[in-house]
């Protein structure tokens, strides 16, 4: 059974909340990747996730464990294929010898930050210096962020690179003394880069280097001709054996970094463990700072089967409210097995309510803290949800298909411990039938094992026995006139100020209730004709 598909995924906005856990290491998105929530039975689990986060929580204030953590996080590169290569056999070269050092220093630096800090104590996320590798890495004990084939690790490298030296030595040496003696014999000056350009017009000089022995020509133009130093014979033998000794080095360092790939690939447990622990790590850092972003709570995992949220708040909403100078206005619920509904007048905010508790229950068990004052949780085997516009041109469904299909698979899954989350059900049918699928859907799922919510326009669908009834505010508490009075200037963002006065809370319905009828309110306030306000209110009346 899948706990949340993408559909349900993308209605709760819950690829926004993944998109905000920061992460600084590719080991942190790998297990960002691979987040899965924690499931019924796994509660002592994410008690422990949780614990973690809260250790974190006070040093993600620190300014100081937040610089150096992150100075050594972000630096961290993905080895893991390099440590794959040499455990098929391949030979690393100088590069990702290189970046195995830094990772070793990381290490070493890391170890010395989570003991500072009694980081330590988290069994799965034990960084451990690799010792042996690191002076491996750096045999010299240097201690210096770079790589290089030291001396240290062959004497016959060490030999080989000192004759190479006393060789280039002695080329240096023979090309000096012949530039002198060319430049005494001929009286013309020699580049640095040991060349020689002479004028056409200077035919003597030409014909002086035509039969010279150390000369050779090169290239001419209309104007010049360009002659090389011709190396003695002396000078293309120190040439040959430099070729030489520098091939005898390259196969030396192969050997070298052969000799280094083996041991690294005998150190692969350590690398990959301490890898892993980096990852564990990064992620939950990515989660207690996104706690404190959110100014989120620790949610409280409970045995029984129920959701209890107070003050909750959806952070994308909050967002965008924000952005354009608007509140929002804190969802408080109590919801257990059965079935609740949630009725209100359009713009109630009845879907916000219907995917804040969606949204907040897949945080919680995905080892997360939620935007709340106080949340209690049940887990759940599944969540799904029918929320906005089910249309599948896919599969050829109209949006009550698409509805019906979505809420069919819910119902196939009720018997199970799960959440059902349906947004105005049979709006896309006429009401009539609309209201009767409605009312039998609300029927079956009472008496399951799920916890369902379900918004709805419909009048008595929640006025049914053990249904519970939650209603919208909305707009009962206020005085009509004085909003009206505040619109009539204002010729743009009408909605933003309706916004501020609309009551978002939700309160339980202890009777029988029609659902309010905010909706004639607020079309007389956008400016509805008052003739079509007043038939409406009499249509109303009649019915």
């Amino acid at each position: 059974m899948e706990f949340l598909d993408k559909l349900t995924s993308e209605a709760l906005d819950f690829d926004y909340i993944l998109s905000n856990i920061k992460i600084l290491t590719p080991y942190g998105k790998t297990y960002k990747d691979q987040l899965r929530p924690y499931l019924p039975g796994e509660e002592k689990a994410l008690i422990e996730e949780l614990d973690k986060i809260d250790s974190i929580l006070p040093l993600i204030e620190d300014n100081e464990f937040k610089s150096n953590v992150k100075g050594i996080l972000i630096h961290i590169k993905d080895l893991r294929t390099s440590v794959r290569r040499t455990m098929e056999g391949s030979v690393l070269n100088e590069v990702e010898l290189f970046e195995l050092k830094n990772f070793l220093f990381f290490l070493r630096d890391l170890e010395k930050l989570m003991k500072k800090y009694k980081l330590d104590q988290f069994e799965d996320i034990e960084i451990k210096r690799i010792e042996k590798l690191e002076k491996l890495l750096d045999p010299e004990d240097t201690k210096i962020w770079t790589f290089y084939i030291y001396d240290a690790y062959s004497d016959e490298l060490k030999k080989i690179r000192g004759q190479k030296k006393d060789t280039e030595k002695q080329i240096k040496i023979e090309k000096k003394a012949l530039k002198e003696k060319i430049k005494e014999e001929l009286k013309l000056n020699i580049r640095p880069d040991g060349t020689l350009v002479i004028s056409k017009e200077d035919t003597e000089s030409l014909k002086t280097i035509e039969n010279y022995p150390y000369l050779s020509y090169v290239s001419e133009t209309y104007m010049n001709v360009k002659f090389a130093i011709k190396p003695t014979n002396e000078i293309s033998e120190l040439d040959r054996r430099l070729i030489h000794l520098k091939e005898r080095e390259e196969n030396e360092e192969f050997k070298i970094r052969e000799r280094l790939s083996g041991e690294i690939a005998n150190s692969r447990k350590a690398l990959f463990r301490n890898m892993a622990s980096i990852g564990k790590l990064d992620l939950i850092l990515g989660k207690a700072q996104y706690a404190i972003d959110i100014n989120g709570v620790r949610p409280e995992i409970s045995q029984a089967h129920h959701i209890n949220i107070e003050s909750g708040r959806h952070p994308k909403v909050e967002e965008n409210l924000r952005k354009r100078g608007l509140k929002f206005t804190p969802i408080t619920i109590d919801i257990e097995k059965g079935v609740t509904c949630i009725t209100g007048a359009n713009m109630g905010g009845k879907t916000i309510s219907l995917k804040l508790v969606g949204l907040l229950a897949t945080m919680a068990q995905y080892g997360l803290y939620v935007p709340a004052n106080k949340m209690i949780l049940g887990l759940n085997n599944f969540i799904s949800t029918s929320i906005g516009d089910m249309q599948s041109t896919d599969q050829g469904l109209s949006t009550f298909g698409g509805e019906i299909k979505l809420v069919q698979e819910a119902i196939e899954k009720a018997d199970s411990r799960g959440l059902i989350l349906i947004d105005e059900l049979a709006r896309g049918t006429n009401p009539e039938e609309g209201y009767a699928i409605s009312k039998a859907v609300v029927n079956n799922l009472k008496n399951k094992n799920s916890i369902t919510l379900i918004t709805t326009h419909y009048d008595n669908i929640a006025n049914s026995d053990g249904v519970v009834h939650l209603q919208v505010v909305g707009l009962s508490k206020i005085d009509f006139d004085v909003l009206d009075d505040e619109l009539k200037d204002v010729e743009t963002d009408k909605m933003d100020i309706i916004n501020r006065y609309m009551d978002y809370r939700l309160k339980v319905v202890e009777r029988a209730s029609e659902v309010p009828k905010d909706a004639i309110n607020i079309a007389r306030l956008m400016g509805l004709e008052e003739d079509i306000i007043l038939d409406a209110e009499k249509i109303l009346e009649e019915k």
